[in-house]
């Protein structure tokens, strides 16, 4: 097992999100699918080990995760 860090860029190349994994080489594919449905903004997935790009993730359709609200509440978990 290797340590891998994963980062979310959005359309405009600005990171949103740094995710370092322990993690086998077999799953870094599936755990980059996995921040794509979680983080919307997303657009690409760079997946780094030390200093070389391994590989890119990219969208290309793949919608994001649906929010699940409680009734009366929105985003945030403001009230509607």
């Amino acid at each position: 097992m290797s340590s891998y860090t994963f980062i979310c860029l959005t359309g405009n190349q600005v990171a949103t999100f740094v995710d370092p994994q322990p993690i086998g080489v077999e799953a870094i594919r599936a755990h980059a699918f996995k921040l794509l449905r979680e983080h919307a903004s997303a657009a690409v997935i760079e997946i780094w080990r030390d200093e070389q790009l391994v590989d890119e993730v990219v969208r290309e359709g793949l919608r994001p995760a649906r929010a699940v609200f409680g009734v009366g509440q929105g985003r945030g978990g403001e009230p509607v």
